[in-house]
């Protein structure tokens, strides 16, 4: 004979779920979910810092493209110049001086001579907009003839 529960009353393992049970499987749920977002916007913070660099990397060997076309004749030493998201670029020829990238506030392009060669060293400083040293690049350029 099956015994079945007054009417009105249920089993044990019919009740469902108590209010304690469900308060504490939702923080464990708001916890976990947490810990998913904070691992989402920590991913997002290191692309949008990675694309910086890339620019900033991009922008600097552009840079220095562009000084090794102008030549190691044409380049005033010693020279220090400031590049601004508008100003202070140069031409050669036709072709104009790389803009800084978006997001940098400005750049210094020095260039020394190097004493005992026919070389100059050049050395680009890219600041961000809180004036704080974003990455430093530095090349030289020498004076190159085929025997």
């Amino acid at each position: 004979m099956i015994r079945r529960p007054a009417r009105g009353r249920r089993d044990r393992c019919d009740r469902g779920f108590t209010l304690i049970e469900t308060i504490v499987s939702t923080g464990i749920l708001g916890f976990l979910v947490l810990f998913v977002l904070q691992g989402l916007l920590f991913g997002i913070a290191n692309a949008r810092t990675d694309v910086n660099r890339a620019a900033a990397g991009a922008w600097a060997q552009s840079e220095i493209d562009y000084l090794r076309l102008e030549g190691y004749a044409n380049l005033t030493v010693p020279t220090s110049r400031t590049l601004t998201a508008t100003s202070g670029y140069t031409t050669f020829g036709n072709i104009s001086e790389p803009t800084i990238p978006a997001g940098f506030d400005h750049a210094v392009v020095s260039i020394q001579a190097v004493a005992g060669l026919a070389a100059d060293q050049v050395t680009i400083t890219l600041y961000q907009p809180s004036t704080t040293v974003y990455a430093i690049y530095g090349t030289y350029i020498a004076s190159y003839t085929h025997p």
